[in-house]
C-alpha cells in the first residue's frame, strides 16, 4: 500500500447523511432512493450504511444528458 493511500484513505461505507453529502443530494432525496430500491443499505450494529461501491454504481447508472 502506498503512503498516500494510508495517509488519506477513502471511506468504504457511509452513514446515510454522509452518503447524501458525498454525492451532493439531500438526505431526504437519498431516503427516497432507498425506499424505491434505487440504492441499497447494509446494516452494521443496527445502523444503516451505504457502501462506496453502491454509491458509485448508482452514479454511473444515471443518464449522461439532462432529461428534456
Amino acid at each position: 500500500m502506498t503512503a498516500a493511500l494510508r495517509a488519506n484513505p477513502q471511506p468504504l461505507a457511509y452513514a446515510v447523511k454522509d452518503a447524501a453529502a458525498a454525492v451532493g443530494i439531500s438526505p431526504a432525496k437519498l431516503e427516497e432512493l432507498i425506499r424505491r430500491d434505487d440504492l441499497f443499505v447494509r446494516w452494521v450494529d443496527g445502523k444503516r450504511v451505504i457502501t462506496a461501491t453502491e454509491l458509485t454504481a448508482w452514479l454511473e447508472s444515471l443518464p449522461l444528458e439532462r432529461a428534456s
